[in-house]
């Protein structure tokens, strides 16, 4: 992983940086490439990203089933194990 990528992960897993001038003192004791640097400097999201091969846009969805659908798929497979008890078992 890339020390760049371990820094921003740092950064949002403690809260030790807290102004401008920490925030560039930690940036120069980075092991980084001077390109990655100016890019952390500058807070470039965009120059970053392209640096580290990222991707430009990431999504997250979740798509969750209609309230109906669920209802019938319950139903469908309440029914089927009705159908598999064994004929000779009665109650």
């Amino acid at each position: 992983m890339s020390n760049a990528i371990q820094f921003l992960e740092s950064m949002g897993a403690s809260a030790s940086i807290r102004g401008a001038a920490d925030y560039a003192a930690a940036v120069a004791a980075l092991d980084v490439e001077p390109a990655q640097r100016a890019a952390l400097l500058g807070r470039d999201v965009g120059s970053l990203t392209r640096l580290l091969d990222g991707r430009p846009a990431m999504f997250c969805m979740i798509l969750a089933p209609d309230e109906g659908k669920e209802d019938e798929a319950q139903e469908q497979a309440d029914e089927q194990t009705d159908g598999d008890e064994d004929p000779g078992e009665k109650e």
